[in-house]
């Protein structure tokens, strides 16, 4: 265990968090809304991001428990961009609380892995020099100027 595995999950924790919160006052006339930006995920409205960004916490989970991410950081999971636009917002909502008990395991991470060195290609952000820790601070990164746009597209 490290404070600096601590501290990622809480990073993703605090993003869950906002991202339930968000999401837990929205209809589906706030879900269909578009999100400027965000076109080509799946059909650009607020589900399909909320929807991807949920997804991704899974995959950022599955990439840190030494899986390959399925997919790039950001993009919606396979099958999902057609049918995004079906989910609710009390579906993604328990959807989150899963990505966030997954991504639990971040502050159990000892000091020695933070600072292995994924390779090349794993995921999107690993270039065979950036660590574990960097990889996954740059993928949380990503997570939160995506619940920006969402955060825009709602207000």
């Amino acid at each position: 265990m490290s404070d600096r595995g601590s501290q990622l999950f809480e990073t993703a924790n605090g993003q869950i968090s906002e991202l339930q919160a968000l999401l837990s006052t929205a209809d589906q006339a706030v879900l269909r809304k578009p999100c400027a930006g965000r076109e080509k995920l799946g059909d650009g409205t607020v589900a399909a991001l909320a929807q991807g960004i949920t997804d991704t916490y899974l995959r950022i989970a599955d990439f840190a428990q030494g899986g390959t991410e399925r997919g790039h950081v950001g993009a919606p999971a396979h099958g999902h961009a057609d049918t995004a636009h079906a989910a609710d917002a009390s579906e993604l909502v328990g959807r989150l609380a899963a990505g966030r008990h997954a991504l639990s395991t971040l502050a159990q991470m000892a000091d020695e892995q933070l600072d292995t060195v994924p390779p090349t290609g794993q995921a999107r952000f690993c270039d065979g020099q950036r660590t574990l820790e960097q990889v996954l601070s740059a993928m949380l990164r990503h997570q939160s100027r995506q619940i920006d746009a969402l955060r825009e597209a709602v207000a």
